[in-house]
């Protein structure tokens, strides 16, 4: 019987939760470097990053269908000021 290494689990204390689904390995690795470097991320895996930064949901689309190609998708969480969590998905 295999033991899985848990998560802490708690508050989330990012702005955003990002899962995404990018075909191209360079395109997905500028995705990650932007989750590592400016967005201020925590790796969850390989394609879920927890992040913070000054983008509103609206910026936060637009950079990320900079990064998007046909058949990509991305999907992204927020809590908004009146504490209610959104879900957004984009299609590439």
């Amino acid at each position: 019987m295999s033991t899985a290494h848990l998560l802490g689990s708690g508050f989330v204390r990012h702005d955003y939760i990002l899962t995404f689904s990018i075909a191209d390995a360079p395109t997905r690795a500028r995705l990650v470097a932007l989750c590592q470097g400016p967005w201020n991320g925590d790796e969850v895996s390989a394609c879920t990053w927890e992040v913070s930064n000054d983008l509103s949901p609206h910026d936060l689309e637009v950079a990320l269908a900079e990064v998007m190609a046909s058949g990509d998708r991305v999907t992204y969480y927020y809590l908004s000021t009146s504490k209610r969590i959104f879900r957004v998905a984009l299609f590439g």
